[in-house]
């Protein structure tokens, strides 16, 4: 009798979760028996892993998040590395710097390493993407554009679609230019930097149109529950309301989005509400990033059109008074909403069409089966 296959999965926060899971149960109707562990949170346990560790405060953005919890994130590893034991290889999904180091790991033990949805290696310095190329032995890319840049490197390469549209719904009418959603992220360092913002530039608005209602959805329970707490201490309660429900409901029901950079800009704009995109880290961060980016948008939405659709405010640009005006233009000038709504819908075709974790799961399938023999 044939052994299961035995996997081990690393995905560090919610987005991976919810695609590691996406990914598991395609690959359990694949290779039925197929037995999965590692790194992940509610999602994957839910698909059936069986979690060494829960990502947790693991989410860290930025060098000195980083280097403030390196003790955490060498103890994860170290457990990581233990449970490839036996394991046919490494699923790591996203987090970058984490599933780098993982990677070495399961090099220097003879585990091979699968990586669905890489890293934004295009807006780093070259060296990045060919150290992290070194150590993959399939890349299944979530962007058209990003097979060239692996293959460059050597790295067996397959454009596999983008996840989101297996499950965001179809794009239904324009939002309510009265109802603006706020998306500060799902992570610790991401609420510190960015809701504060958010706060103060609703603030500017409620006082030029009383009118204006704000909302935070969250994508998980856990989210709820740690922006909840960072909302109310910051007295944001009184302005913005957590609404509950489907999560991408409540967004399209919304006529304007204050949101930070990652995969949630790009729900957004493919569900076609309008958009600020924000986004702030630490100091080191933003020096190191000054040094290594060398692309002028960090948003997808506007990596993906190859021109700026959305507009962003970094860093120290982004202030609540820079945040509010910015936001005010989109609410006064349909023409600037409408161009936005079609920009961002247009995107959609560019994503490979649904179906991503299916044909991810059948690459994984082909490749343990060429392996196997």
């Amino acid at each position: 009798m044939t052994r299961p296959y035995r996997l081990l999965f690393s995905a560090g926060e919610a987005s991976g979760d919810l695609h590691a899971a996406g990914l598991l149960r395609s690959l359990r109707q694949r290779l039925p028996g197929v037995l999965a562990r590692g790194l992940g949170g509610p999602k994957l346990a839910e698909a059936g892993a069986l979690l060494d560790l829960a990502y947790g405060d693991l989410a860290l953005i930025g060098v000195a998040e980083v280097l403030s919890k390196l003790r955490k994130v060498r103890r994860a590893l170290g457990t990581l590395e233990k449970a490839l034991t036996g394991c046919d290889a490494l699923v790591c999904v996203d987090f970058g710097g984490f599933n780098q180091r993982l990677a070495k790991r399961a090099r220097k033990r003879g585990v091979p390493v699968i990586y669905y949805i890489c890293p934004k290696v295009w807006v780093w310095w070259p060296w990045r993407a060919a150290g992290l190329g070194k150590l993959c032995d399939l890349m299944l890319v979530i962007f058209g554009f990003e097979v060239e840049l692996w293959r460059a490197h050597g790295v067996r390469t397959v454009f596999v679609g983008n996840p989101i549209l297996d499950y965001l719904p179809e794009p239904g009418p324009p939002g309510d230019p009265k109802r603006i959603v706020l998306l500060p992220g799902s992570r610790i360092g991401e609420l510190k930097h960015l809701l504060p913002v958010m706060l103060g530039a609703a603030e500017i608005l409620k006082k030029r149109d009383p009118a204006l209602r704000f909302v935070l959805p969250s994508a998980t329970e856990e989210i709820g529950e740690l922006t909840g707490t960072r909302l109310t201490r910051l007295r944001g309660d009184r302005l913005v309301e957590r609404v509950t429900g489907d999560y991408h409901a409540q967004i399209a029901r919304c006529g304007l989005a204050l949101v930070a950079s990652g995969t949630a800009s790009l729900e957004v704009a493919c569900l076609g509400v309008p958009q600020v995109l924000v986004y702030r880290t630490g100091l080191l961060t933003s020096l190191f990033a000054r040094a290594v980016i060398r692309h002028p948008w960090i948003g997808l939405p506007n990596l993906i059109a190859g021109e700026g659709i959305v507009p962003e405010l970094l860093q120290a640009r982004l202030t609540p008074a820079n945040l509010a005006a910015l936001a005010w233009d989109l609410l006064t000038d349909e023409r600037l909403r409408v161009s936005q709504r079609e920009a961002g819908l247009a995107l959609r075709g560019k994503l490979g069409g649904s179906g991503a974790a299916k044909r991810a799961a059948d690459e994984v399938a082909n490749f343990l089966g060429g392996r196997r023999g």
